[in-house]
């Protein structure tokens, strides 16, 4: 059994952030996913992807998920992919450099997550062109009326 919820108890930075709450570990860590669509990414830049996260304590201190990024190519093709270790339950920021790769157009930015029956929230998303010295402050804070508030860097043109 897997949700993904909106938790307005604990954020980051913003005042709600999103709790995967997962109780049975799947076989497959594909078989659940936390994914951004259509996301812009030109051919042969660097990029990061930042964003906090923390593990709930109470059914351990460790989670293992994979970021995937891949083109929305038929097939995909694999742009990105990290094994991460969330390795604690206070906020935590991760920051990965995506080396540059000869492709472009629109890719999906995606938590594989179905290896752990560990709770986790994962709050400030940030996707931006460059290193992580590059990054935009004063990102714009993005609330749709039943949506999950996330945090975007914007993409330097």
């Amino acid at each position: 059994m897997y949700r993904l919820i909106t938790d307005d108890s604990t954020a980051n930075k913003s005042i709600k952030s999103a709790k995967i709450n997962q109780s049975i570990a799947s076989a497959n860590a594909a078989n659940v996913r936390a994914f951004y669509n259509n996301v812009p990414m030109e051919k042969n830049k660097t990029y990061t992807i930042a964003f906090w996260a923390k593990v709930d304590a109470k059914d351990g201190n460790k989670r293992e998920l994979a970021l995937n990024i891949q083109t929305l190519d038929d097939p995909p093709k694999q742009v990105f992919l990290k094994t991460i270790t969330l390795d604690s339950v206070d906020w935590k920021e991760y920051v990965y450099v995506v080396p540059p790769k000869d492709l472009e157009g629109p890719i999906r930015v995606e938590f594989l997550v179905g290896l752990s029956a560990v709770d986790f929230w994962f709050d400030d998303f940030r996707f931006f062109e460059g290193e992580p010295a590059d990054e935009m402050k004063g990102e714009t804070m993005v609330t749709p009326i039943n949506k999950i508030p996330v945090s975007w860097g914007d993409i330097k043109r």
